[in-house]
């Protein structure tokens, strides 16, 4: 079920970084692969690459990952110029207030804890992301005439 970007032009880009499978597909699962174009990655090297070679709309990324972690991997993201505009959204199974200091401090958006529900990621997707409405209002042709 591991997907890679989806032909779907015009759809939302998610980059998923995440070095559990499971993780990885399950958040592949909750968010409907036709709606959004999918990127995944393993790591935070694997995550920067993509990055660069494909920016995304929006990232959703591990905390906790060998080699580089997703709080670095955000900061190197929010610290640069050119990707600083990409909101980042940490994973965590440590929903604590440290924990979101952290992310705070790396430059995230958003964290939401691990194990996430479906309404998790659609809820950061519609606050961090608010030009999908008009996307989806464009494809639905329910954009309103002026």
């Amino acid at each position: 079920m591991e997907a890679e970007t989806l032909d779907n032009a015009g759809a939302l880009q998610i980059l998923l970084v995440d070095d559990s499978r499971s993780t990885r597909e399950n958040a592949l699962e909750l968010l409907d692969q036709r709606q959004y174009r999918m990127q995944v990655a393993e790591n935070g090297f694997e995550a920067l690459c993509k990055l660069v070679a494909q920016p995304p709309d929006i990232v959703f990324m591990d905390s906790t990952m060998p080699e580089l972690d997703g709080f670095a991997s955000c900061a190197l993201i929010t610290a640069s110029p050119q990707y600083a505009h990409i909101p980042v959204v940490i994973m965590s199974s440590n929903d604590s207030p440290l924990e979101r200091a952290r992310a705070a401090l790396a430059g995230a958006q958003r964290l939401i804890g691990k194990p996430f529900r479906k309404r998790d990621l659609l809820e950061a997707l519609e606050a961090l992301v608010p030009e999908q409405d008009a996307h989806e209002e464009a494809d639905h042709g329910d954009s309103p005439s002026h």
